[in-house]
């Protein structure tokens, strides 16, 4: 309510108790039964004051009703015109009836302490200063002088006026605190509906659903991405957009009511939710709230937070293996400048030089995986790139070619992918089935590589075939994170790493149930792409 709604009421109530003073004043000296306290010295005077004074609040009674629609100015003139009415009239009063002594000068408090609530301080204390003298001179000038018999009471006229001036300074007082309050609550209402009309739109806009729940069942609150993650159902109750959610709902009011994480099956209406759980209110009396995510776009999101976590670390370490690897590298070759090696030894640094070049490769292909750096993708022979490879490996190793078995049909079969990423991934494939595969042995069967165009999804595939026991189908869900290995010592980054390669060259990597041991796939990514 604004400060003009303010006076204009309390102008309208001031108006209204003008009124009941005057009539009640008007029924006393004329239509009581009578009282021997009370008689007017001069009735006549007497009667012509009331009757005057009951006309005048009449008139300020109306010009009150009419308050709302005038300026605040007109108003603080009516309270004053006011004021000045009842000193006026009470005044006259006293004088026909004997003065303060009988009580009537008590109505001058409350007219004072209305005209205080409306209008200044200053103009206050002269309603005050002015009632007062009113007072005084009734009290201890004019009333001495009437006809009739008036006995002066200067005590009690004083008593009043100190009375008039406390009344006007307190209420005063209070008006202007009950105005800071009313300001300030008023400014916190404002601030209230601004930041409520703010929760309102952050939750509208909100990735996560949010639905508060009454006590009932029923929806007091959803936002539109709560919506599209529920079915496509209307319906005021929980119970009417999902069963199975608000099912959930009371079973966890019935187990504790504290705020938990649930997970919901998905279904075929709804896709997998992971729901929180909170009481709204002291121990829930006012309902239940629900955070709805998509369970699979939140491991999207900790899989892309733990991807970033995993490239700085594997990136850090890259460049710090450079350093030694440049030094072995330069070693390498000062070594193979000296005139005292046989064919054995430079047989040894070829194999040295040539594994710094592929461990330098690693290290490029870590670094560009961890910028984000496009692949830089060739149209490749994929038996002549896995003939290359198998020629590496085995130096590299220094085991017999025949353990790597290499078939592709059609032999034309090509692919697109990085020559130094394929390498990689195929190393890590290859590894991976010497560790696990049971080809680390002297008379273990040979890794088989096979792949070919046109045999699995309409485009060229390469399966990396071991003979060992394969993978059990509860540990093939954490197959491909980072820090998943069953074997002792491993760090489980290979599979990791190239899975990330393959799919920065547009590539997938999978295990696929193989009935003779375990079995990786590379699905290429079409031939005929732009490379570019």
């Amino acid at each position: 309510m604004g400060a003009h709604d303010e006076t204009s009421r309390s102008l309208w109530l001031t108006a209204l108790y003008r009124l009941f003073v005057a009539a009640f004043l008007l029924w006393l000296g004329t239509l009581a039964p009578g009282d021997p306290g009370f008689v007017p010295a001069a009735p006549g005077i007497y009667l012509f004051a009331t009757v005057t004074y009951l006309a005048l609040a009449v008139v300020l009674a109306a010009l009150a009703r009419n308050a709302p629609d005038t300026d605040q100015r007109q108003l603080n003139h009516q309270a004053i015109v006011g004021a000045m009415v009842d000193i006026g009239a009470i005044s006259l009063i006293l004088l026909t009836t004997g003065g303060v002594q009988t009580g009537l000068g008590l109505l001058l408090i409350p007219a004072v302490a209305a005209a205080a609530t409306m209008t200044s301080g200053r103009i206050s204390l002269l309603v005050a200063a002015l009632a007062t003298l009113a007072v005084l001179i009734t009290e201890l000038a004019v009333g001495p002088a009437m006809p009739w018999p008036f006995e002066p009471a200067p005590t009690q006229a004083g008593l009043l006026g100190a009375t008039l001036f406390a009344a006007v300074l307190l209420t005063w007082r209070l008006a202007q605190r009950a105005g800071r309050s009313e300001a300030q609550v008023a400014r916190q209402e404002v601030d209230l509906a601004n930041l409520a009309e703010l929760n309102a739109q952050i939750i509208a806009r909100m990735d996560a659903g949010v639905i508060a729940v009454a006590p009932d069942g029923n929806i007091s609150s959803i936002n539109e991405a709560a919506r599209r993650l529920l079915p496509p159902r209307s319906g005021l109750a929980l119970r009417d957009l999902s069963p199975r959610l608000a099912a959930l709902v009371e079973i966890w009011r019935a187990e504790q009511g504290r705020p938990v994480s649930r997970q919901l099956q998905g279904d075929a209406e709804q896709t997998e939710l992971a729901v929180r759980l909170a009481p709204l209110g002291l121990d829930g009396e006012q309902g239940t709230l629900l955070i709805l995510e998509d369970a699979a776009e939140l491991k999207r999101r900790n899989h892309a937070a733990k991807l970033q976590s995993i490239g700085r670390l594997t990136a850090s370490i890259a460049h710090e293996i450079r350093n030694p690897l440049g030094a072995i590298s330069h070693s390498a070759q000062l070594l193979g400048e000296s005139s005292n090696l046989d064919a054995a030894d430079q047989r040894l640094l070829e194999i040295i030089h040539k594994q710094s070049k592929r461990v330098d490769a690693v290290i490029r292909n870590v670094l560009g995986l961890s910028s984000g750096r496009a692949a830089e993708r060739e149209l490749l022979s994929l038996e002549d790139r896995l003939e290359r490879f198998a020629e590496d490996f085995c130096t590299g190793l220094r085991i017999p070619r025949t353990s790597l078995h290499i078939g592709v049909h059609p032999r034309d079969s090509e692919v697109l992918f990085d020559p130094s990423h394929l390498s990689q991934v195929l190393w890590n494939l290859c590894m991976n089935a010497r560790t696990h595969g049971g080809h680390d042995g002297p008379d273990s069967g040979p890794i088989i590589l096979r792949g070919g165009a046109g045999q699995i999804r309409k485009g060229v595939t390469l399966d990396v075939i071991d003979h060992g026991p394969g993978i059990a189908p509860g540990e093939q869900e954490d197959l491909f994170e980072p820090f998943t290995s069953t074997a002792p010592g491993g760090t489980g980054l290979g599979l990791y790493i190239s899975r990330l390669i393959c799919e920065n060259n547009g590539a997938g990597l999978e295990y696929v149930q193989h009935p003779h041991g375990g079995c990786f796939r590379i699905l290429f990514a079409p031939s005929d792409s732009d490379i570019m």
